[in-house]
């Protein structure tokens, strides 16, 4: 997008001949309209108070244009009074064509990340790592975890099963679309929201979960049920067409015959090659495969443990998702095959090494 905007803006005008000066002052205002935008959201008086205290004369009339509620083509033509004359003063154009960007932005309610994107847009792509910096700050300051309030409903279970597959998860919320999305997820635990930021960019993603955040204090509990149904369906249709496979309940806990090998396995290992194994191992490996181990199998690991190590498995323990038996069994067989190599150049027994293998080689 960035790209895109940069090239048309240099069709109208050539950026380059605007000095460096005035593209700092206008990415300052770019970021003061961005949030502007994020204030007037659900209050366009915002709008109207800062069109009283403008300066900038285009800025000024597109804001008191945009207090009345105008869609994006109303603004346009309120605005083309103020257009400067082609080629007279490039950084006037410039000015111009950026404001435009942000109020057709805020008319449309757009996001401010989305909006702050545009507008930056037309400085050139030398503006894009000053512009991701600003929004990146600007989420880390707001970003307040919101309250525990749920609408009932089965849609955190759904999200949790979609989560299983990332892609999954990803076309449901790509299909439903953004508005729908974020109004479903504003009735959910902070859980689902945490479940879907990792499909978006760092920005989308910031901007996904404010969304949610902006809309619970909005919309009532009779609208937000109505956008998990809506997001519901599309997962039904989604399933029924072929898209997507939510896999059946017995798929999300693993194999009772692989859980009772993986466990005789490791309570079959000696406490140094545990130790070495285990402290060597990467933290969510190990919390993936112990979902597929015995209670008696984690103490056993832990017991040999230093509380160093202990502490890095159980935060990568309380961080994982529950998975379903393909990764659980994926994890186990690859805890398996390193637990075998570090046996066998240990020369462990070979009933050791028999157990770890059949784990390894386990098929589902």
């Amino acid at each position: 997008m960035i790209d895109a905007i940069a090239r048309a803006s240099r069709d109208e005008l050539d950026i380059r001949t605007v000095s460096r000066r005035k593209k700092d002052a206008l990415f300052a205002l770019a970021a003061r309209v961005s949030v502007l935008s994020d204030q007037a959201r659900g209050a366009r008086a915002a709008l109207a108070r800062a069109a009283a205290s403008e300066r900038r004369k285009p800025l000024k009339a597109g804001l008191e244009i945009a207090a009345t509620g105008a869609d994006a083509e109303t603004l346009d033509r309120g605005l083309a009074a103020a257009a400067p004359r082609p080629r007279s003063d490039p950084g006037a154009e410039l000015e111009w064509l950026l404001v435009r960007s942000g109020l057709r932005g805020i008319a449309s309610y757009e996001h401010y990340s989305v909006i702050m994107r545009r507008m930056t847009a037309f400085l050139g792509l030398e503006y894009y790592d000053k512009a991701e910096a600003w929004l990146s700050e600007r989420a880390r300051r707001r970003r307040a975890r919101s309250e525990s309030l749920v609408v009932p409903g089965e849609l955190p279970d759904v999200i949790r099963m979609l989560a299983m597959d990332k892609r999954n998860l990803e076309r449901a919320l790509r299909a439903s679309g953004r508005d729908i999305a974020a109004a479903a997820l504003a009735g959910c635990p902070e859980e689902s929201v945490d479940l879907a930021r990792p499909l978006y960019a760092r920005i989308g993603a910031a901007a996904l979960e404010d969304d949610a955040a902006h809309l619970r204090s909005r919309l009532s509990g009779d609208e937000i049920a109505q956008a998990q149904a809506a997001f519901l369906e599309v997962v039904r249709n989604l399933e029924e067409s072929g898209e997507l496979r939510m896999g059946p309940e017995d798929e999300l806990t693993a194999d009772p015959a692989f859980v009772a090998s993986l466990t005789k396995a490791v309570l079959s290992l000696d406490s140094s090659l545990l130790k070495g194994a285990f402290r060597a191992a990467e933290g969510t490996l190990v919390a993936t495969a112990m979902q597929g181990m015995e209670p008696e199998a984690h103490d056993r690991i832990l017991e040999t443990l230093s509380k160093k190590d202990i502490n890095r498995i159980l935060d990568a323990i309380d961080d994982a998702d529950p998975l379903p038996r393909r990764a659980v069994q994926g994890a186990g067989k690859e805890l398996a095959a390193r637990l075998f190599e570090a046996a066998a150049a240990s020369k462990a027994p070979r009933s050791v090494l028999e157990r770890l293998a059949a784990v390894r080689d386990w098929e589902s």
